[in-house]
């Protein structure tokens, strides 16, 4: 650090100083009490330009930007310690305590005798480093928490919900704090670094990716079909979580908000209908249209969902028979069989001969066969 600083600095001067205020600045920030770091108190002052910041620190040229510590996930790549993000090609160098000098009240902004400080230094990324945290907070409740030196489980203070309305449903993150002093510290944290912004965008990312997942389906996904294909998901978001742990906390990539949507959305098709018609309306959104399959039926699925009976499946057969042959080339390919959801829903037996009924189907369109006596072949598996 020393060595790259202005040839006619006080460099013996500068060394005693910032070896002194280190121990401080480390002391302090240990114990979460930043807040009553006093500068004025250190023995050995010397003069700090903030200038030298830009021009000698900063500077890619002078290659001690390389040299600061990085935080690495699992997979060993480059993270930002604040949010978390992998780093891309922004990378910055953030102050903990803000060196601004300028002055309000009569009282400095931030500390500019800490702007060459490493240890006040913290590599991070663009959309952490924001102009928000201008101004050092001087009383307990509001001081710097210093990624470094403190720790909290940030999954304790956000919960996933998804903005529900007729024009928008997308997952969306909201934090929530306690009245209490490290809660507001906490908030200072999140708010001073556009945390929770940056999640709801990540988030947001990632539903569309498994919107588009979902889209290489052509068929509209019954609720059967969707709550399967999101339990796959879950489980597939749920394992690749685990293996990225550090220890014992998650990793907050992508995988996790991945798994966080999933596990929202298995709830939500379970106890809410409606929420299977947002779903597809918004899977269809992300749809090519050569991923459509054209029904002579525009309703046929639809007219699918909503079959009950046996003498309303006689008849949806009945009036859909080639649309019934492509949906079902269809799902097969997807690994997927026959579902009618509310068929015999007011039936005490329901389960067992919905299951009966839609393998007859299955077995029907797999081997060609005529519908003409399906209610009669019915009639003699299940005794309707």
């Amino acid at each position: 650090m020393i060595a790259v600083l202005p040839n006619n600095a006080d460099r013996d001067g500068l060394r005693s100083f910032l070896i002194e205020l280190d121990k401080e600045y480390e002391i302090k920030a240990s114990i979460g009490s930043l807040y009553e770091l006093d500068v004025d108190l250190i023995q050995s002052q010397c003069e700090i330009q903030r200038s030298w910041y830009d021009s000698h620190i900063r500077k890619e040229s002078k290659g001690l930007f390389q040299k600061f510590p990085v935080v690495k996930n699992s997979n060993n790549q480059a993270i930002c310690p604040i949010c978390e993000g992998v780093f891309s090609t922004k990378v910055t160098l953030e102050h903990i305590i803000p060196k601004n000098e300028e002055e309000t009240d009569g009282e400095k902004c931030g500390e500019p005798r800490l702007a060459i400080l490493p240890i006040n230094l913290v590599k991070c990324c663009g959309e952490c480093n924001t102009s928000k945290h201008s101004k050092r907070f001087r009383i307990k409740e509001k001081s710097e928490i210093h990624p470094y030196f403190e720790e909290f489980d940030i999954e304790d203070y956000f919960e996933v919900n998804f903005n529900d309305t007729d024009e928008i449903f997308q997952p969306n993150i909201k934090f929530y704090y306690q009245d209490n002093s490290m809660d507001k510290r906490i908030q200072n944290f999140i708010n001073n670094y556009n945390i929770e912004k940056t999640y709801n965008h990540r988030i947001k990312l990632e539903f569309q990716k498994i919107l588009t997942i979902l889209a290489n389906n052509p068929l509209t996904l019954t609720k059967s079909i969707l709550k399967s294909y999101i339990e796959y998901l879950l489980d597939t978001y749920r394992k690749d979580s685990e293996s990225e742990k550090i220890g014992s906390k998650y990793w907050f990539d992508q995988n996790y908000f991945g798994f966080l949507i999933c596990e929202h959305l298995k709830t939500k098709i379970e106890n809410d209908i409606s929420t299977v018609y947002k779903l597809n309306k918004e899977i269809n959104k992300f749809r090519k249209p050569s991923q459509y399959v054209d029904f002579s039926n525009p309703e046929f699925q639809n007219n699918m969902n909503e079959v009950q009976t046996m003498t309303d499946l006689e008849m949806f057969v009945k009036n859909n028979k080639e649309d019934f042959i492509i949906y079902y080339q269809q799902i097969k390919k997807q690994g997927l069989s026959i579902d009618f959801p509310k068929l015999f829903n007011l039936d005490e037996d329901r389960l067992r001969k919905k299951r009966l009924i839609e393998e007859i189907v299955n077995y029907y369109l797999e081997s060609g066969k005529s519908f003409d006596h399906f209610r009669e072949d019915c009639s003699l598996v299940i005794g309707l």
